[in-house]
C-alpha cells in the first residue's frame, strides 16, 4: 500500500491518509454494500457492467450428498448472466500470496458442479429480504426483456457449467505474486476471466473515506471475448470418434506409404525411398512379410 495522500477539494484542502480495514468482516461487509467499486467492463449489449449480490458467505458443496464444506466470501451476478466469484483477503493474511488461487478454483470447480438454478434463485431472493430490498427493484437491474426469473436463473446455472464466471481476488494491496498467478490463469483459461481487484482504503476527518480500486488482469483478458458473448463449445465421446476416424482414414490420392523400408542381412533398417506418410503395416519382419504377403498400401484396390 503506498503511503501517498489523496486530496479533496472543496471549501478547503483536506488530505486523506491510506488506512488499513480494521477487520476482514469491515471489508466484506462494505463490498457487499458498495458492489460499484467491483463495477468494470461491460456487458454483452456494450451497456456498464452492474454486479448485484446473490449471496454473502455463499455455502459450497463438494458432493451432491453432502453439505457446504466451504463458504465464498461473495457470489454476484450481471444482467448477463454471468456469476462473479469474489474472495477477500486483507494485505496481512499471508495466504493472499498463493493459498487464496486455490481456494478460488476450488470454490470455482464446485460451485459449478453444485449450485443448481434454484438454489441460486433461493439465496438471492433470501439476501433481498435480508438486506430489505423489495424483489421488484432487485430484478429490475437483473430481468431484460420478458424474461421471467426462473429464466434467469436457469441461464445462470448454464453458463457456471460451461464454465463461464469472473473470478475476483480483492484485497487491500495485491502482492506480485498473486498478480504474476491471475495473469498467467487469464492467459490460459478461455471460458472464464480472473482479476486481482486492489481496494486502496483512504480515511479523512470524520466520517470522509474514499475507495481507490486498481484491477489487474485486465491486460492479459483483451485477447478473449467477455465472459458474457462466449458460447460453450463442448466436445462429446461422438465428435473425438468422428475426428480419430477421419485422420486414420487412408486418403489414396495423396497416401505414400513406407514400405520401402525393408531390411536387408547386415544392413539393419533401411529407407530405399522417402515418404511423407506412414503405412499401418510399416517395419515388419521378413518372417511377418512372408505369412502375410504383401503391404495392403501397395495392393490394388
Amino acid at each position: 500500500m503506498t503511503d501517498q495522500s489523496v486530496f479533496v477539494l472543496g471549501s478547503a484542502l483536506q488530505a486523506l491518509e491510506p488506512a488499513a480495514f480494521e477487520s476482514e468482516a469491515e471489508f466484506q461487509e462494505l463490498l457487499a454494500r458498495h458492489p460499484r467499486v467491483l463495477d468494470f467492463g461491460s456487458l454483452a449489449d456494450g451497456q456498464p457492467l452492474r454486479l448485484v449480490l446473490v449471496a454473502r458467505e455463499m455455502g459450497v458443496q463438494t458432493s451432491a450428498e453432502s453439505g457446504p464444506a466451504y463458504w465464498l466470501d461473495h457470489l454476484f451476478v450481471d444482467a448477463d448472466g454471468v456469476p462473479t466469484l469474489v474472495e477477500v483477503k486483507r494485505a496481512s493474511d499471508t495466504r493472499i500470496r498463493r493459498e487464496v488461487v486455490g481456494q478460488m478454483l476450488d470454490y470455482a470447480a464446485n460451485g459449478a458442479r453444485y449450485w443448481p438454478g434454484a438454489l441460486l434463485q433461493r439465496s438471492f431472493e433470501e439476501t433481498c429480504v435480508s438486506d430489505g430490498r423489495p424483489l421488484e427493484e432487485a430484478y429490475g437491474e437483473l430481468l431484460l426483456g420478458d424474461r421471467s426469473p426462473e429464466e434467469f436463473w436457469s441461464m445462470v446455472e448454464e453458463r457456471l457449467a460451461a464454465g463461464q464466471m469472473r473470478l475476483l481476488f480483492v484485497a487491500d494491496r495485491i502482492p506480485l505474486e498473486l498478480r504474476a498467478i491471475v495473469e498467467f490463469l487469464n492467459r490460459q483459461m478461455r471460458q472464464t476471466d480472473v482479476y486481482a481487484v486492489e481496494l486502496t482504503h483512504y480515511r479523512g476527518d470524520g466520517d470522509l473515506r474514499v475507495l481507490v480500486p486498481r484491477i489487474h488482469g485486465e491486460v492479459a483478458t483483451t485477447a478473449k471475448s467477455p465472459s458474457g458473448r462466449r458460447t460453450a463449445q463442448r466436445t462429446t465421446r461422438a465428435d473425438m470418434d468422428a475426428v480419430i476416424r477421419a485422420r486414420l482414414a487412408p486418403d489414396r490420392a495423396g497416401w505414400q506409404p513406407l514400405c520401402s523400408i525393408t531390411r536387408r542381412p547386415g544392413d539393419g533398417w533401411r529407407a530405399e525411398r522417402p515418404s511423407t506418410r506412414a503405412c499401418p503395416s510399416t517395419i515388419r519382419s521378413p518372417a511377418d512379410r512372408s505369412r502375410s504377403g504383401p503391404c495392403p498400401c501397395t495392393t490394388t484396390p
